[in-house]
């Protein structure tokens, strides 16, 4: 459930867009979106993680979500509410921070020492996705990638002290090819929001419309293309999976969390003849967890 916030808690600068919102926007409450958390089987919620790490990467999710309602299903002025969160996320970072999601991110970001540029960059994309309906190439796609899904790893990393260049790299790798995955899943869902994630190009290649993208089921051209996309988030999830190899205790758990359930998700594709229309493509638990002791186990590999 989505409620106000009090006009006190957002009370102070406004934000500078020209269709602004009330002062007290719309915002999920903390302890919604926990319940959220806990739904969608986050890795965090895992009880296998210390206290601390749990918090500080709650404290992460809750401030990825609120970005996602903002841009996704805040009614109203979206760019208002963007704007509203980057001018308190910099209130984060100076510990003053009114709205309450963010406040408990101040600790997260002081502590783990996770630069507001990589943060941001969550906004941003949500922006994007106010403007930017259609992307023509791949690579146009994971341009969009590097700003909505890849800081999750990076400030992931930071959490765990392990935020260097090289293992940054392969988080990359890791959280582009989950976010592709994502966008096969979604496919009907985010045309209904007039947004079509798969590559204009790669649709002319398999001579796929976008009325296919509303089918009651994928018809042939169209379950080749999903599977031609959801092999190539494979290739680029097994290319950042060394990564788990390069980790150790908490830090390797929680990552192998994440590669596992996208070895999941590209099971659950195979499963479903790759039609995420006629099917709720979804991965299953047992086939999560084994994958996650797998990769645990066998630091990443194969």
């Amino acid at each position: 459930m989505v409620l106000s916030l009090p006009d006190g808690t957002l009370s102070g600068e406004e934000p500078s867009h020209p269709n602004d919102v009330a002062r007290s926007g719309d915002f999920p409450r903390s302890a919604a979106v926990l319940a959220r958390m806990r739904s969608e089987n986050f890795p965090v919620a895992s009880r296998i993680l210390p206290r601390g790490l749990r918090r500080h990467l709650r404290a992460l999710y809750g401030f990825f979500r609120v970005v996602d309602f903002a841009g996704d299903e805040a009614p109203g002025n979206r760019y208002a509410l963007l704007d509203l969160l980057e001018v308190d996320l910099r209130r984060a970072y100076q510990g003053a921070a009114r709205i309450p999601i963010l406040r408990q991110l101040t600790g997260t970001v002081t502590e783990c020492g996770i630069p507001f540029d990589v943060l941001v960059k969550l906004i941003e994309a949500n922006r994007q996705d106010q403007q930017v309906r259609r992307y023509q190439t791949f690579e146009d796609l994971l341009d969009y990638c590097a700003l909505s899904a890849n800081p999750v790893g990076e400030a992931v990393l930071h959490v765990f002290g392990r935020a260097e260049p090289a293992l940054i790299e392969l988080s990359d790798r890791i959280c582009s090819a989950l976010q592709l995955l994502e966008h096969c899943q979604d496919i009907a869902e985010d045309h209904r929001q007039g947004r079509v994630y798969l590559p204009t190009d790669d649709l002319r290649l398999f001579g796929c419309t976008e009325e296919d993208l509303v089918a009651t089921r994928a018809p042939t051209r169209l379950r080749g293309l999903v599977k031609y996309e959801v092999d190539r988030a494979r290739r680029m999830l097994e290319a950042g999976a060394p990564l788990v190899g390069r980790l150790s205790g908490t830090a390797r758990i929680a990552v192998a969390g994440y590669v596992a359930g996208g070895r999941a998700t590209a099971a659950a594709f195979a499963a479903a003849h790759h039609d995420p229309l006629g099917h709720g493509v979804r991965p299953s638990k047992r086939r999560t967890f084994a994958e996650w002791g797998r990769l645990f186990a066998m630091g990443g590999a194969w």
